[in-house]
């Protein structure tokens, strides 16, 4: 009789426990469960901030992706310049040429930049290196 009177004690304390105190701020026993009632309310997992596309993906857009034609104005061919040729040196599988220039000299084979210049090409044979830059192409012949 002790023993049941115990147990419906705990139980109507357990009770009492899980109606008035959780509202008042006890630590729960369980996870609390919350309802998000959705009915004419906006969806929460929509971003609130729309995002825009970057200049970049902007301009990406606003460009034609077919092939472009651009009118190639010819070069003027220049044999005078502030670089000249100042020795060559090759073998069978590469030629250097050695410029010299007002900003410094320069040892360099085909394909290397000058200031704004591209070694196009270094004949050895010939004395000859080409240079090509954005408005003219410079012909270097070696001194003699």
């Amino acid at each position: 009789m002790k023993n049941s009177r115990l147990f419906l004690v705990a139980v109507y304390g357990m009770a009492f426990f899980l109606t008035f105190g959780l509202s008042k701020g006890f630590p729960s026993l369980f996870a609390p469960v919350f309802l998000y009632e959705s009915e004419g309310r906006r969806d929460p997992f929509v971003p609130l901030i729309e995002k825009k596309p970057s200049p970049e993906e902007d301009l990406a857009t606003q460009i034609p992706q077919g092939p472009l034609e651009v009118e190639a104005k010819p070069k003027e061919v220049a044999l005078e310049s502030e670089y000249s040729l100042a020795g060559l040196v090759w073998d069978r599988e590469q030629a250097f040429a050695l410029i010299q220039g007002q900003r410094g000299t320069w040892i360099v084979k085909e394909g290397d930049l000058i200031d704004e210049f591209l070694v196009l090409e270094i004949k050895g044979k010939e004395g000859e290196v080409t240079l090509e830059g954005v408005e003219k192409i410079v012909k270097l012949r070696i001194r003699q």
